[in-house]
Order: structure tokens, then sequence, then C-alpha cells
């Protein structure tokens, strides 16, 4: 009985231990910014770096495991390469939960994608064009841009709308 109770604790003190350090491993990633906040995100996430949201600056967006887009639009004919963190990782860093995403620019355009967008198109959060950072003069900071030209099927206005331009916040719901 003793042996079996030593045993017990001593796998709730391993699990205990390796998922300490995991949430601190995450903490680590979630630091605060030291730059002004371009994106928060806030809702159904178990990753915070304040109250109730996770504020990014420029330099955790570059932190994050980068993806790029080549794809032309309808405001911008010949392609470009949008290149940012992928949608995915993001919300991987955050521990997203929920099933719809509300997006918010800076002049208040809204607009809701289902979370099934992330994994089948793979969206990037683009915070550099053609090697060029965004700013707000050129829909930056923060630009969640779809891949147009690869998925013939999103090639609409109604994917259009989600190209969310001046992205400063994401609502996970």
């Amino acid at each position: 009985m003793k042996k079996r109770l030593f045993i017990s604790w001593g796998i709730a003190l391993y699990v205990g231990i390796f998922g300490l350090l995991g949430h601190l491993a995450n903490a680590q990633a979630l630091l605060k910014p030291t730059g002004p906040v371009i994106l928060t995100v806030s809702g159904k996430i178990s990753q915070r770096n304040s109250v109730n949201s996770t504020e990014f600056d420029a330099q955790m967006l570059r932190a994050l495991p980068q993806s790029q887009i080549v794809t032309k639009t309808p405001w911008k004919a010949p392609a470009a390469r949008y290149s940012g963190p992928g949608l995915k990782d993001l919300l991987s860093a955050v521990g997203a939960q929920g099933q719809v995403l509300r997006l918010i620019a800076a002049d208040r355009y809204e607009v809701e994608i289902p979370l099934e967008d992330v994994t089948r198109y793979g969206p990037v959060l683009a915070i550099r064009m053609d090697d060029k950072e965004l700013n707000i003069r050129n829909r930056g900071p923060v630009l969640l841009m779809y891949p147009f030209d690869r998925y013939p099927e999103i090639d609409s206005e109604v994917y259009y709308g989600r190209s969310v331009w001046q992205l400063e916040r994401i609502i996970v719901q």
C-alpha cells in the first residue's frame, strides 16, 4: 500500500513539474511587449500577458514562426509577397480555444471568420509586403492575408472582406 502511494505521489510530482515547465515555456514566449502594441488577442485564450488579453508588439510578432504568401489581390494587381506569422501559429501561442474569430481594424471595421479558415487556407498576419514593413499608409502594421492565387474558391468578395488591413484586435469566440 505504501509503495503504491509513493509511486502515485512520484507520478503526480513528475507530471506537475513537467506541466509547470511547459507553462513557464509558454509564459516565456508571451513576455510583455517592449514597443508599441500593434495587435491584441482576447476572448477564449489560455495564455495572456496582460489582465484579459495577449498584447503583441512588432518584435513579438517577428519572433513567431514566419510564413509567406505570394498572391495578387483586387487592391494590388501584380502579385506581392506578404510575410509574417501564420495566424495558426499566433492562435497556438495564445492557446486559442474558440470556433470563430472576430477581427477588428483601426477604423472599427469588423468581420467574423470561422476557425476552419485557419486550418484550410493558412492565412498570414502580414507585417511585411515584398520585404518592406507594413505601416498605416500601406494597410499595416498588420494585415490578414489569404492565399487567393492558391485557392481559386476564395477569390471572392467574402474572402476579400476577411482580409482585414490595419488589424488591431482578434477576439476568439
